[in-house]
């Protein structure tokens, strides 16, 4: 038998004996069938990475270079090759940090492949330990990933950048955003920190809450970045967020929006016009993690019950495709009303801005603080479901023209 520990394998040799998927399927425990539909069909499946996935956020595909991926669009999102997930597996194992980019860490990483798959590359006998080692390695995945916080005080760059959109360090203080000064990812496998405070690349932590096992769940998230080139967020949570401030069980309005920076923007406004008396009604605005995100029974119920007897839950998604076929989603599972701030098609008025922060890239705060208030009577009238049904109709036509890039 020849001797595998010696030989001298490379990626090429690996992959010329046992597929991408057969790999991915090992050592994530799904089975190939599915990971070929997911490539296929383009379905979404539950994560194994995380234990909150009720409606299936994990997909695989190949990139134009051949490469297996998977990607957890949820979660910590996770995304990488073969070789990274046998990585990250390999790190339960011997509970240390594997690093693809190491040379000798890789030469590991494909030394444990060849003696998972031994029975195909060298026609031995499996080793059932070998697939043992990797099953109890996968149960103890860690389906939180534990982001601790070094935290900071706020400085005058930070305080400019959330000046823009009328937001002060006070207001986000009490909304739970906290400037980061370094932060570590599962601290017992890396002991290095992930991000260390830099002026030009600065980090601020939404806190979300804390799970049942008393994991603080929050999104990091890195403004100036390029998403193109890195991740302008960092999440262990794929929940709700901004349910901390929903205090109150008398709601005329909870308005659910579609990010972070747009919920405490909001938030921020309606704060200053309900303490200048500008307004009377209690409204209070959580945000999805995402668009593609799918409120669940619980959620909706435990929203209600946040509600006066005649009040209601509206959405505030982008007008784009996917901002519309999310708030179509809401209506048709909780007929749950909503508003786009509209850019020009179907004849529409255009606001020249994607969402709420970006009309503080056109207007000032005073025309701003108007549309709000405007936007609030349109809601109180008559005129919101004539209106509404008006943008129902525009949804079913964009459903229709799912080919266009909107």
């Amino acid at each position: 038998m020849r001797n595998i520990e010696n030989f001298k394998l490379t990626k090429s040799f690996i992959e010329s004996k046992v597929s991408q998927i057969q790999i991915m399927s090992v050592y994530l425990n799904i089975p190939i069938a599915t990971i070929e539909d997911c490539v296929n069909k383009g379905k979404l499946i539950k994560s194994v990475f995380r234990d909150d996935d009720e409606n299936g956020s994990m997909g695989f595909t190949y990139n134009n270079k051949g490469k297996l991926k998977v990607r957890d669009f949820g979660g910590f999102g996770f995304f990488g090759d073969v070789y990274d997930v046998v990585s990250y597996v390999l790190q339960q194992i011997y509970k240390k940090p594997i690093d693809t980019k190491n040379k000798a860490d890789f030469y590991l990483i494909l030394k444990h492949i060849s003696r998972t798959f031994s029975e195909i590359i060298y026609g031995n006998e499996r080793d059932e330990n070998i697939n043992k080692e990797i099953s109890d390695a996968i149960s103890a995945l860690p389906k939180k990933p534990i982001i601790e916080l070094v935290t900071r005080d706020w400085n005058n760059s930070d305080r400019m950048y959330w000046r823009k959109y009328n937001l002060d360090t006070k207001y986000l203080n009490t909304h739970f955003v906290i400037p980061v000064d370094q932060f570590y990812i599962n601290r017992n496998i890396d002991k290095n920190p992930k991000y260390k405070y830099n002026k030009q690349d600065p980090c601020y932590a939404y806190i979300i809450g804390r799970n049942k096992a008393g994991v603080l769940l929050m999104k990091l998230y890195f403004p100036y970045r390029d998403r193109r080139i890195s991740k302008r967020f960092i999440t262990n949570c794929c929940v709700l967020e901004g349910l901390l401030n929903l205090e109150l069980d008398n709601y005329d309005y909870i308005l659910i929006t579609k990010s972070s920076k747009d919920r405490v923007c909001i938030g921020s406004y309606l704060s200053s016009l309900l303490y200048g008396g500008h307004i009377k009604k209690r409204i209070g605005v959580i945000n999805v993690p995402s668009e593609n995100y799918r409120l669940n029974e619980t959620e909706y119920n435990y929203l209600m019950n946040k509600l006066e007897d005649n009040g209601k839950i509206i959405t505030l998604f982008d007008f784009d495709y996917t901002g519309r076929t999310g708030a179509k989603y809401m209506y048709n599972q909780y007929e749950i009303p909503y508003l786009f701030i509209t850019n020009g098609m179907f004849g529409l008025k255009n606001f020249r801005a994607k969402d709420f922060t970006d009309l503080h890239e056109v207007y000032t705060k005073e025309q701003i603080t108007k549309f709000v208030l405007d936007t609030i009577e349109y809601v109180e009238s008559n005129k919101f479901k004539d209106r509404y049904e008006h943008i129902q109709l525009i949804n079913e036509q964009a459903l229709l023209h799912n080919s266009l890039p909107y």
